[in-house]
């Protein structure tokens, strides 16, 4: 198991770098309301990946924020914020993907991507920390 947690987290950050390309062409195609998916996604799967390595398999975005906040921002092992921007994102890709009217700017998406990718580093920094290469 241990080898198998190993690759799996050695192989999430460079997908979760992958989605916020992937948002970055998006919002350079001109859709800000689609950039913001690929952008939670990004940090989805950098909190995903953190919460592997505690043994956590969250089976739900609800579960992945709540489990997120209570092993690693309650505890002080990650920053606060963190925890907000990962609601947040969550918060604008539902209002890209599903509402017929989303009120999702070019700025608001920029800082979406901005946002993520401070999430992504942060997790990343810390899965390094706890030993894991990440690529």
């Amino acid at each position: 198991m241990a080898d198998e947690l190993r690759a799996r987290v050695a192989a999430a950050f460079p997908r979760a770098r992958d989605k916020l390309r992937a948002a970055r062409q998006v919002l350079a195609a001109g859709l800000p309301a689609e950039a913001v998916g690929p952008a939670y996604y990004a940090a989805f799967r950098a909190a995903e990946t953190a919460l592997w390595i505690e043994g956590d398999e969250p089976r739900t975005h609800e579960g992945l924020k709540s489990l997120f906040g209570l092993r690693f921002v309650r505890t002080g092992r990650l920053p606060p914020n963190l925890a907000s921007i990962l609601r947040e994102l969550k918060d604008e890709r539902e209002n890209g993907d599903y509402s017929v009217f989303p009120a999702v700017t070019e700025e608001d998406a920029k800082e979406a991507i901005a946002s993520a990718e401070r999430f992504v580093d942060a997790v990343e920094a810390f899965v390094r920390g706890q030993g894991f290469e990440t690529r």
